[in-house]
């Protein structure tokens, strides 16, 4: 049974075939609160930074090349929402570099009603699980998704929403380096972002927090 979770939700379609778009996108809008299609991945990584979205549809080719270079767009700011590719043909080179991409759903066309619903149940239960996420950090560290916390041994730290969008930052580039452009860009929200303001920032989230809750890399960036 497909979760009612789903009525709040917002769907990204990046599907170039308008007849199987049209009839998708009827079956989705049953189940969901609002489908954005795309045919390009330009304009769908577009709506994807413009918009809140829940879930993401993808054919694996459209008319700007091959997806799978989309989805490791999403993947650097996004570990966690749900994607679903849908093709003609089972790609197994495909297949092996999405791996480390975390994929919901891989789905080979046509896709008959009962496999559909199959699919909307597996993005609720990744949705489900997401809303309710704790993250270990480091040590004694963990992140409340959902409340927007830092839990540390038996105290709720309440963070302000620049400090949370950096944490979230943090967590989903942990194996990676964030430079300061992107904090100016998702964290200031491309506003003015002077070195005196980003550094005073970082100060009052490590005094918050811990004082090696992460590291600068000289001349690159911060890191766990």
């Amino acid at each position: 049974m497909i979760s009612k979770n789903l009525k709040h939700k917002r769907v990204l379609f990046l599907e170039d075939n308008v007849s199987f778009a049209e009839h998708t996108i009827q079956f989705l809008e049953l189940y969901v609160k609002e489908v954005i299609h795309c045919t390009s991945m330009k304009k769908a990584y577009e709506v994807f930074e413009d918009e809140h979205l829940d879930c993401i549809f993808t054919d694996l080719k459209v008319d700007d090349g091959i997806a799978l270079n989309f989805i490791e767009k999403i993947r650097q700011v996004n570990l966690t929402i749900p994607i679903i590719v849908m093709s003609a043909h089972k790609d197994e080179s495909f297949l092996l570099k999405s791996i480390p991409l975390g994929l919901t759903s891989y789905e080979l066309k046509p896709i008959n009603f009962e496999k559909f619903k199959s699919i909307l149940e597996k993005c609720s239960e990744v949705i489900e699980r997401n809303n309710e996420k704790i993250v270990h950090i480091k040590d004694n560290i963990y992140y409340d998704y959902n409340r927007k916390l830092i839990l540390k041994d038996d105290e709720s730290i309440i963070l302000s929403k620049k400090e949370s969008v950096f944490i979230e930052l943090l967590i989903e580039n942990k194996n990676g380096v964030i430079s300061k452009e992107k904090i100016s860009e998702v964290v200031w929200e491309n506003d003015i972002m002077s070195e005196s303001a980003l550094k005073n920032f970082l100060l009052r989230v490590r005094k918050k927090i811990a004082k090696e809750l992460f590291y600068t890399i000289q001349n690159v960036g911060y890191r766990l």
